[in-house]
């Protein structure tokens, strides 16, 4: 009985999901129509439940897409920081941890990925003969690219630190002669 409910309610999903896609190329365009757009607000309202924007790709995701493609380096290369960033994301605990930790990890990486592009832009910039003012610029730029991975890492720790230590479940239990026990989850 259950295999035959799940079989209508599958293919509607399937039907909702293709029509979002469907609006979704009439409307990832410059200018398109306000039918087109009022349509895909309606379906992404109407279905909350089956959470269709996950299928676009986030802000943070693009974020880095984006600094990797306007880095100068190859397309080869491109390609590997773009595994390398997915990979260092893993090693900071991304999988399985609690949506505002990956939120932070995200935004470590990334401030990891632009601190190092203008580290090597700046030893780039500084193995040749420059002015005071070029050589200033670069020294905040990293400055401040430093400051921002550090300010990510020391949140990230934070967080983590006050998800762990948060107070755990207590709970009283009443004993014979009016004793308390204290158990601690």
């Amino acid at each position: 009985m259950l295999a035959a409910i799940e079989g209508p309610i599958n293919a509607k999903a399937e039907q909702i999901r293709s029509k979002f896609q469907e609006l979704l190329d009439k409307t990832n365009k410059e200018n398109p129509q306000l039918k087109d757009l009022k349509a895909l607000a309606e379906l992404l309202s109407g279905n909350r439940k089956l959470e269709l924007w996950r299928d676009v790709a986030s802000a943070g995701y693009l974020a880095e897409l984006t600094v990797i493609e306007n880095a100068r380096a190859t397309a080869a290369v491109k390609e590997c920081w773009k595994h390398r960033l997915q990979a260092l994301k893993k090693e900071l605990g991304s999988e399985g941890a609690p949506l505002l930790e990956q939120l932070l990890i995200q935004q470590a990486a990334l401030c990891w990925l632009k601190l190092n592009l203008v580290e090597l832009a700046y030893s780039n910039t500084m193995k040749q003969s420059i002015t005071l003012t070029l050589g200033m610029f670069w020294e905040k730029r990293l400055s401040a690219a430093q400051k921002r991975f550090t300010r990510a890492c020391e949140t990230l720790t934070r967080v983590r630190k006050l998800s762990r230590t948060s107070p755990a479940l207590q709970v009283n239990i009443a004993a014979e002669g009016g004793q308390q026990i204290n158990l601690s989850k």
